[in-house]
């Protein structure tokens, strides 16, 4: 099992001014092209408007970002802002661009670009990168490279969320790109790789930005990436993606499954491993029909024996949910309402009334209790044992696999009973991402004190005062049965040995600027 890494405080970092060192660009080594086999195509690559972990892994090499985090630590420091401060106890934020980084384009990374990005962002539905900078008063320019990002109250999140791909820096020029087009890769960052080509269902081509001088403050390459070139190839099939790394035919297997992980753990490859911080893999739950019910909701949670799921599916690198959040994310603390209850489970379903058929599915008013299970291609191996574990308690779940680009647009419309939301981000205002009935509201939740909760998390001055919030946010979820947490993943890729300095950020997203082919 891998150790949780330990992460710090938003809250914490919001009075600290950070100051990058200097780094003038080097000459790098190296060379040659890497191909990665990722699951599924993006579809989507702009940041802006899709949280998809493998559009993500792509644009994280397109787009720089005002900050970063370490992945060790979860201190944020400076990448493109030089220095940042909050002020006005996190209402405002003041940054300070270092000189000479410029867009794939020619045009400076500059307090204009810097503000056309997010006066853009936050005109585009409110899930994902823009629910982080709700309530976002504009940003207000003091000179080419210094400028003040306002809000209209404190916002404890804001400093961690600058540092994922979802809040780069964009050109001035994108923002006039329709966005159809620009998730087509009709966009223009400041990121070590420029795109070459983005073929539909078969492959995406980023290439080397040789001029490119102003990395990361945590990184040790200073100038442009040694790769000068890397391919994703889209390869649904699990078996298929393992089979193309042992061939040669790729050097970097995405999203390897638990079957296959030992095997690539040593002779010529190993294992690049991380705990997910954030929203733990669950069964995410339409609020409508049969779901509507609270009693049918807590039947779910405590009818999963995720003890058995992690030891029969999931593997060492996996350990059952004992939170909404995983243990790896700021403000994580165990609850009581996660546990296995058959019996129990049985009794809240009898008191909804759904009574055991001769099948043994529960029927109530001649309707089956079927509920359909949306999930994204290619199938997760879990989700079988999941539908085998709620049979038992008279519980018929459908497994509806679709393509990635049809299950986001079945799930914006509502038409599923069930689904499977897990976000990345070591920060807890993922939870508002997910469960805030003012945001995109999924599930369709009703105004409640959970909208409290989770704007007081967001508003709070203290590192204390946020932690009250954030479990009172929590066990609120739990007690109302608002989503099942199944089990802590890490996510898992095999590496080939001829690649080196290949690593997560610390939202596991590839780092592709510093690794090398041998």
């Amino acid at each position: 099992m891998s150790t949780p890494r330990t992460l710090g405080t938003a809250v914490a970092l919001l009075a600290v001014t950070a100051t990058a060192a200097c780094a003038s660009g080097a000459a790098t080594t190296g060379g040659g092209a890497l191909t990665i086999a990722t699951p599924a195509d993006p579809t989507c690559l702009d940041p802006q408007q899709t949280g998809q972990l493998v559009s993500l892994d792509i644009s994280r090499s397109l787009v720089d970002t005002l900050t970063d985090q370490d992945p060790k630590t979860g201190k944020v420091v400076p990448w493109l802002a030089e220095s940042f401060t909050a002020l006005d106890g996190g209402k405002r934020f003041q940054f300070t661009l270092r000189a000479g980084a410029t867009f794939s384009d020619g045009s400076p990374v500059d307090s204009e670009s810097v503000k056309a990005t997010y006066d853009n962002l936050v005109k585009l539905p409110a899930n994902g990168a823009p629910a982080y900078i709700r309530g976002y008063t504009g940003t207000t320019i003091t000179d080419a490279r210094t400028f003040t990002i306002g809000f209209d109250k404190p916002n404890a999140q804001f400093l961690q969320a600058t540092s994922g791909a979802g809040l780069g820096i964009l050109s001035k020029a994108t923002a006039a790109k329709p966005l159809a087009d620009r998730c087509r890769g009709d966009f223009v960052g400041s990121g070590p790789f420029v795109l070459d080509h983005y073929t539909a269902n078969q492959e995406v081509v980023i290439k080397k930005r040789p001029d490119y001088a102003w990395p990361s403050s945590l990184a040790t390459t200073k100038g442009a990436a040694h790769l000068d070139q890397v391919k994703f190839v889209f390869v649904p099939e699990n078996g298929a993606r393992s089979t193309a790394l042992r061939s040669g035919q790729v050097q970097v297997a995405t999203q390897v499954q638990p079957t296959d992980q030992d095997s690539f753990s040593s002779g010529g490859f190993r294992l690049l491993s991380a705990p997910s911080p954030g929203v733990v893999a669950p069964l995410s739950l339409n609020h409508k029909g049969a779901l509507a019910d609270e009693r049918v909701r807590k039947a779910l949670l405590i009818g999963i024996n995720r003890e058995e799921l992690v030891s029969t599916v999931l593997g060492s690198r996996a350990k059952p949910a004992t939170s909404v959040l995983s243990s790896s994310t700021p403000f994580y603390q165990p609850t009581t309402q996660i546990k296995f209850d058959q019996a129990g489970a049985e009794r809240l379903l009898d008191e909804a009334g759904w009574v055991k058929g001769a099948d043994g599915v529960r029927v109530k008013d001649g309707a089956r209790l079927t509920l359909n299970w949306l999930i994204p291609a290619p199938m997760p191996a879990a989700n079988e044992q999941v539908q085998a574990q709620l049979k038992k308690i008279g519980v018929e779940l459908q497994l509806n696999a679709v393509p990635p680009a049809k299950y986001v647009e079945q799930q914006s419309a509502g038409n599923f009973d069930i689904t499977a939301v897990a976000v990345s981000r070591a920060d807890p205002d993922v939870l508002r991402n997910l469960f805030y009935s003012k945001g995109q509201n999924l599930w369709h939740l009703p105004a409640s004190q959970l909208d409290t909760y989770l704007e007081q998390q967001l508003s709070a001055a203290t590192a204390a005062e946020r932690q009250t919030a954030v479990t009172n946010a929590v066990n609120w979820i739990l007690d109302h049965a608002d989503t099942v947490p199944l089990y802590e993943g890490s996510l898992v890729s095999a590496v080939s040995d001829k690649v080196t300095d290949l690593a997560f950020d610390a939202s596991l997203r590839l780092n592709l600027h510093e690794a090398e082919l041998g």
